[in-house]
């Protein structure tokens, strides 16, 4: 018996390869950031499947709430932050003016599809924690179709 072609695996295919093509992408980024001195990481990132739920546990250490960006979809989680820095040091004969450029970047495929309305997310400690709720798949099934 043949398999039924299922236009959401090709869907799924199609985000992986997606998915792959930004990673190399940032792959090549990376290289160029080392170069010019800005720096740009991958968090530490957790991701639980529970019965009801994805949850995401990334450590962002020294970054402050206002500068996470996170964006959800269906199938797909995004975490962006930035990091700026600035020192001055102003002395009777001396005068330095530093700055630094940094943040972090993660980007992949969950391992179910998620309602982003109903994603909570919070942030202590430079821990974020998301939960993202799973939404019911409707089961893969075949059905013969008969020809009249």
């Amino acid at each position: 018996m043949k398999d039924i072609w299922d236009p959401f695996e090709e869907m799924k295919r199609f985000r992986r390869e997606m998915d792959k093509m930004f990673d190399d992408f940032w792959a090549e980024q990376k290289k160029i950031m080392k170069r010019t001195g800005i720096q740009l990481r991958q968090p530490l990132v957790d991701v639980r499947d529970k019965k009801n739920a994805i949850e995401i546990t990334a450590e962002l250490p020294g970054i402050d709430k206002k500068d996470i960006i996170i964006n959800v979809e269906p199938e797909r989680i995004e975490i962006k932050a930035k990091k700026k820095e600035e020192i001055e040091v102003k002395k009777k004969d001396f005068y330095r003016q530093e700055r630094s450029y940094s943040g972090f970047y993660r980007a992949f495929t969950l391992p179910a599809i998620v309602n982003p309305d109903k994603a909570k997310s919070e942030f202590k400690n430079g821990v974020l924690k998301i939960t993202l709720p799973k939404v019911a798949q409707l089961k893969k099934k075949a059905k013969k179709l008969l020809l009249k």
